[in-house]
């Protein structure tokens, strides 16, 4: 039972870091952060989440602004994820070939259907 709680917390608490506007540049740099979120943090409010890019493997490092005032809703890269997260994702141009060849490969199956 307090599995299934916490897990329903980390979901609420993962969906308000994905509204969060780093989390957009992050995601508007070419990160895929599909993997999930883990908490780094022993306590029942979170003050840190780690996330994972899908095609970099980078591992961003998310704080919480609110923390202190016993919130979960102000999530902001740290200070050492901030330059990863600039620079933009060295695995993109890697994920774009797989992806146009799928497409391809997509198109094809459907034009041998008709």
């Amino acid at each position: 039972m307090e599995t299934a709680k916490s897990d329903l917390g980390l979901s609420r608490t993962r969906a308000i870091l994905e509204r969060s506007r780093d989390f957009a540049v992050l995601r508007g740099r070419g990160h895929h952060p599909v993997c999930g979120a883990t908490l780094t943090c022993a306590s029942d409010l979170p003050w840190q989440m780690q996330i994972r890019c899908a095609r970099c493997q980078e591992i961003f490092c998310f704080d919480n602004l609110a923390w202190r005032t016993g919130g979960a809703d102000r999530w902001r890269l740290n200070r050492e994820s901030r330059a990863a997260a600039e620079s933009g994702c060295a695995g993109m141009a890697v994920d774009l070939p797989l992806a146009h060849a799928r497409v391809a490969a997509f198109a094809q199956a459907a034009r041998g259907q008709r």
